[in-house]
């Protein structure tokens, strides 16, 4: 099971890029299940450009197999989004606990400062929107400028339709790259797989 947290001010294309990606391949044949998870039960969500979401239920950590983290707002330092929910603080414990109950956590975009000042990430390596690279850096994590970077327990990925890319690989890591090309090749989406990058460094 795949959960997809969303709050005010979450960009969109993080939230639907990868949610689509995951039911393709649901409806493709892969035993999984993609839901949006908002932090209170029925509580109505936002997005950064007024695209209102109505989540599948409340987050409850340790349930899903991957828990995927939006960005939003972030460089701009935005009343809604990434940087004020890391400010009212109510996320991070949550994720914490995710991660700690062994959840893949998955960090789009600036998703990953969530998880970074949710004590997530630490000293491994992760990326994030090039414009927040420095804020990430700055709590320890080892920045590497690659669109996706998969440490085992934490997958992040850089930049806003990096989301794409994210979930692309998160089919083929636990699906295989059979499925991960064909939901590709439906989206039209000329994606290249990151293993397939680094057999080319």
């Amino acid at each position: 099971m795949f959960d997809l947290i969303v709050y005010d001010g979450v960009d969109e294309l993080d939230v639907v890029g990868p949610l689509e990606v995951l039911r393709r391949a649901g409806a493709l044949g892969a035993d999984l299940g993609a839901r949006l998870c908002s932090r209170l039960p029925d509580e109505e969500v936002t997005g950064a450009f007024g695209l209102e979401l109505h989540p599948d239920g409340a987050f409850v950590p340790g349930r899903a197999d991957v828990v995927v983290v939006p960005g939003g707002g972030w460089v701009a330092r935005a009343d809604n989004g990434a940087w004020a929910e890391v400010n009212r603080g109510h996320w991070l414990a949550l994720l914490a606990e995710a991660a700690a109950s062994g959840s893949v956590m998955a960090g789009v975009c600036t998703g990953a400062l969530l998880l970074a000042h949710a004590g997530v990430i630490g000293a491994r390596r992760a990326t994030t929107h090039r414009d927040a690279r420095a804020d990430l850096a700055a709590l320890g994590a080892t920045v590497v400028p690659q669109r996706v970077v998969d440490e085992g327990q934490l997958v992040t990925s850089g930049g806003v339709t990096s989301g794409l890319d994210l979930a692309l690989w998160l089919v083929q890591r636990f699906f295989g790259p059979s499925l991960a090309d064909l939901v590709a090749e439906g989206l039209e989406y000329p994606w290249v797989s990151p293993a397939a990058q680094a057999s080319q460094v």
